[in-house]
């Protein structure tokens, strides 16, 4: 097959991703199309393998890992709580694209997807899927409530959002970020992300597909990829997702000013006109 003007050859299923993830590099080495790499450039870490990827890697890892993160957590924590009172405190509507994007910090709709999803669970079951409240598997409402006005959230309590996480990865699964990536051969992480053989009626939004992490097998879930390769800010983005959506979750009530939007690819999932949405403050915009 053709692919962006170069031949290509599709390979999916588990084995084929392991097989991918796991080769040495002078094996089966990234390649991106010809047309990303004038875009990016030769050297750009994506064409790079090797020692000289290891090297590039290293760098990057040695501020991402997660002793190094930990001091940062408060620091997140500001500016995401900056952006909210910035951009979405005093207004009726917002357009959560164009919101974020003037912030640069997130670049994907998938994070307030993620609890649309969960409210709009009970289309396909009996229950909705609470996200405030007793009982609620959630722990955004009973951290918040620990915290002095004004504290910040710390390395411990987004340890205590795992059922916050499970919803992230979920709506990951459903809608990975990356579509493909590129080694001489093209894979497609949806191939086993919706492969009702490793996760359960996969078209329903279900964080229990996460519940126990033994039960999803290697090289199936790849939103962040695998192998030697595996996107070295996994951490930092688990952090600010969990820090967004705590606060997202703790300060607003909203609804889809349109239920029937639709998404395409860009490559990555982007909103046509933007995720409008109509909020409702909980608290003032300076308490925690």
């Amino acid at each position: 097959m053709s692919f962006l003007g170069t031949p290509t050859i599709f390979l999916h299923g588990q084995a084929a991703n392991k097989f991918i993830y796991t080769c040495d590099g002078t094996v089966l080495a990234n390649q991106q199309p010809s047309s990303i790499r004038r875009l990016c450039g030769e050297r750009n870490i994506m064409e790079l393998s090797g020692s000289e990827h290891k090297r590039v890697r290293g760098s990057l890892v040695s501020f991402l890992k997660p002793e190094v993160l930990k001091q940062y957590v408060g620091k997140m924590d500001e500016e995401i709580r900056k952006h909210f009172e910035v951009h979405w405190h005093g207004k009726e509507k917002v357009l959560v694209g164009n919101a974020i994007d003037e912030d640069s910090y997130l670049q994907h709709y998938e994070l307030s997807d993620i609890w649309n999803r969960a409210k709009c669970k009970k289309k396909h079951t009996r229950r909705a899927l609470p996200t405030t409240g007793e009982g609620c598997p959630f722990k955004q409402e009973e951290i918040a409530k620990s915290k002095a006005s004004g504290e910040l959230l710390t390395w411990d309590d987004l340890a205590r959002m795992k059922y916050t996480w499970r919803a992230a990865m979920e709506c990951l699964r459903m809608t990975p970020p990356a579509f493909c990536s590129f080694r001489k051969v093209i894979w497609a992480a949806c191939m086993t992300h919706m492969d009702d053989c490793i996760f359960p009626n996969p078209s329903e939004f279900d964080p229990k597909h996460f519940d126990k992490q033994a039960s999803v097998p290697p090289y199936n879930f790849l939103a962040f990829g695998g192998g030697p390769r595996i996107c070295p800010g996994y951490e930092f983005a688990r952090l600010e997702t969990l820090i967004t959506i705590h606060y997202l979750v703790n300060r607003f009530t909203w609804k889809l000013c349109h239920p029937n939007i639709s998404f395409s690819r860009d490559p990555l999932p982007t909103l046509k006109d933007g995720l409008e949405i109509e909020i409702e403050p909980k608290i003032p915009a300076k308490v925690n």
